[in-house]
């Protein structure tokens, strides 16, 4: 997988392949309008979206959908996750729990599939070899592996596996 240094970006193309809608701008990656950059050890940097930094929850506009279990806590200066897992930031600043356990990007492509068949949203997920459609529906369980577009998941995911 081609990482660009933040700081070092030729063109919005660099960028986006790291984080899809992100742009080149004074040779430096910024994320799309009402996200922030976070740092993230498997993918050098993430963008997470305004209104799920604030509150270290990850949603459905963030790349990965969670579970629907309580977020795990954790301090992104010791980086304190289970194997798999990475703390991302978020915008709080109180107190030494400042972000969330995150799967990383190994785990997120390699969690399975949930195509439910009453889901009424295209969704796109990694099986393994390539990025396909799947029928998602929100009020069911999900994983990780769940992508808005076929462009997400493959910057996310095919990179890494080929």
């Amino acid at each position: 997988m081609l990482t660009i240094p933040a700081q070092k970006c030729m063109s919005n193309l660099d960028c986006e392949e790291i984080w899809p809608g992100s742009s080149c701008q004074r040779a430096r990656c910024r994320c799309p309008e009402n996200y922030v950059r976070r740092k993230s050890p498997s993918r050098e940097w993430v963008c997470l979206a305004v209104n799920d930094a604030g509150t270290v929850i990850l949603r459905s506009s963030s790349i990965n959908q969670l579970t629907a279990s309580s977020p795990v806590l954790c301090s992104s200066k010791t980086n304190d996750c289970d194997t798999g897992y990475e703390c991302i930031q978020g915008l709080s600043t109180g107190g030494a729990l400042d972000g969330a356990c995150c799967p990383d990007q190994i785990t997120t492509c390699a969690h399975p599939i949930f195509d439910h068949e009453s889901g009424s949203l295209e969704r796109w997920g990694f099986d393994g070899s390539a990025c396909v459609p799947f029928k998602w529906d929100p009020e069911r369980p999900s994983s990780a592996n769940n992508f808005k577009t076929k462009i997400q998941c493959e910057s996310y995911c095919v990179n890494i596996f080929s």
